[in-house]
């Protein structure tokens, strides 16, 4: 009978193997292993200042204009700037549980719309 023998343990990253084995796989990840070294060199000065230009307005710009874009939303939707967007969606979504529960029981659909039954 054969002796068992564990699996090896996965690479260590802080050792250079592990680091050439996780260099190639990002490499083979990003497509950047059909190139040239210094054409990945290129690629990677050209897409880390636009990836870091784009997590800067992200946490610089998107809060503020996330406010106006629903602002306006409240507007157009509910006719004015200054609902309560949270006690709206609160409604829609009990209203679109009391929907599914009349649906699952089987009651009229005017039941459901807020009519005695």
């Amino acid at each position: 009978m054969a002796r068992y023998r564990p699996p090896p343990p996965p690479p260590n990253p802080l050792r250079l193997g592990g680091v050439l084995t996780y260099s190639v796989r990002i490499d083979g990840h990003l497509g950047t292993a059909m190139l040239e070294w210094w054409e990945a060199l290129i690629v990677g000065i050209v897409v880390l200042p636009i990836t870091a230009l784009f997590w800067y307005s992200c946490f610089k710009y998107f809060p503020s204009q996330f406010h106006y874009m629903s602002r306006r939303f409240a507007y157009y939707v509910f006719g004015d700037e200054n609902v309560d967007m949270i006690a709206a969606v609160r409604g829609y979504i009990a209203e679109l549980l009391n929907l599914l529960w009349f649906y699952i029981r089987g009651a009229p659909a005017k039941a459901a719309v807020g009519h005695e039954l």
